[in-house]
């Protein structure tokens, strides 16, 4: 089937101009975009302020102070803290909710699927880099982990000056100073600009090709829901208030529940593991699950999880465009969230407990069977049905 273009202007969908939206698009779930640019903008604004109190050689006690002196303090972290898992939450969610409707397909439409991969990586990348500056236990160890994935992963072995030099980026001298100086650099300049640069390529690819649904067959121009509204007023209010909305959210739960610090580094009570925040505690365990090591299980994994989402444009030939018509990419998907979850949930059941390779297949096997089945039984089940309705 050809795909239809969309009916809106020529100016508003095929320049850099802001285009207008359809009624049907003032829908909270196509706006997850919006969600991230808007905690995008808290972000950068938060960590400006947070910056004026940090300092690289005391990061442990300095984020102490700014937590019981400063005016608000707490309440600043706090909700930094929560932005970001709110922003890494709502990434995962619009990747798999362009990933299942196929939104990479067609023209443009794949490059800037690729850049959102990106996006993607740098986002959990800066998330990490953001935990680690307040210099706690759990921050140390997962720096002393990140070390040891560069060194021991196949880069590290073919290449060990690069590792080197990779390391060095990561953690200069060693000595404290260096080690956060570098940290925060990385964290709040060089990925934060990447990621800005990559949001306005990814939004200047949106409007030149408009919103999938619209391109998915050609519809009625004349409903309600299809209705053309102008990007203003009706667009940027809608926008400006649910970006308030997210943020009024985000900031009530910061008042509400705020995060207290865990301990230094050097300060661990005996008998305590330290795990990771949630997002990254599926990659802590699957170094576990894998059964093959560090360098031959758990980061090939990841390796090959991020290669499949960048070729995914390329070797998606399904003619359809729903998941059901598409069951092996959404097999893919649902494989992946399964695993995400299930790897997460044995992380905080048994942190930094290594499991058995016999263990290891069948966690992996019983996986592929809960996505596997579902999947092609709901695709049958839709082929008789439409062959009984004709």
């Amino acid at each position: 089937m050809e795909l239809a273009k969309p009916d809106v202007p020529e100016k508003g969908s095929f320049t850099i101009s802001l285009r207008p939206v359809t009624k049907k698009e003032l829908r909270i779930d196509y706006w997850t975009g919006a969600f991230l640019a808007a905690a995008l903008i808290y972000q950068i604004a938060t960590g400006i302020l947070l910056a004026f109190y940090y300092q690289p050689g005391q990061p442990y006690t300095s984020t102490v102070a700014l937590m019981e002196t400063v005016p608000f303090g707490s309440l600043l972290l706090t909700s930094h803290l929560y932005m970001a898992y709110a922003m890494v939450g709502m990434v995962y969610f619009h990747m798999f909710r362009q990933y299942f409707s196929g939104a990479y397909r067609g023209k443009w439409r794949w490059l800037q699927w690729i850049i959102g991969v990106f996006i993607f990586a740098f986002v959990n990348a800066i998330a990490i880099i953001g935990y680690l500056l307040s210099q706690t236990y759990i921050g140390m160890a997962a720096l002393h982990v990140s070390e040891l994935l560069v060194e021991r992963s196949i880069i590290g072995r073919l290449f060990p000056g690069l590792a080197n030099f990779v390391v060095a980026i990561l953690v200069g001298n060693g000595t404290t100073l260096v080690t956060w100086e570098h940290l925060l650099i990385l964290h709040a300049a060089i990925l934060s600009v990447i990621v800005l640069i990559l949001v306005a390529i990814h939004f200047f690819l949106y409007e030149k090709s408009g919103p999938y649904e619209m391109r998915r067959g050609k519809r009625d121009a004349e409903s309600e829901e299809n209705r053309l509204v102008p990007w203003f007023p009706v667009n940027l209010l809608y926008t400006a208030l649910i970006a308030l909305f997210f943020i009024g959210i985000v900031v009530a739960f910061a008042a509400v529940l705020p995060q207290p610090l865990v301990p230094a580094y050097g300060q661990l009570v005996y008998g305590t593991t330290p795990f990771p925040d949630w997002y990254v505690m599926p990659v802590y365990k699957l170094m576990d699950v894998a059964g093959f090591g560090l360098t031959t299980g758990g980061v090939p994994l990841l390796i090959g999880f991020f290669l499949y989402l960048f070729i995914l444009p390329f070797i998606d030939r399904y003619k359809g465009n729903g998941p059901l018509e598409r069951p092996m990419i959404t097999f893919m998907g649902v494989f992946a969230i399964i695993s995400f979850i299930t790897i997460a949930l044995w992380g905080y059941a048994q942190p930094g407990l290594s499991q058995t390779r016999p263990l290891t297949l069948a966690l992996w096997f019983g996986i592929t069977f809960a996505a596997l089945v579902p999947v092609y039984a709901m695709r049958f089940a839709k082929e008789d049905l439409d062959g009984n309705e004709d």
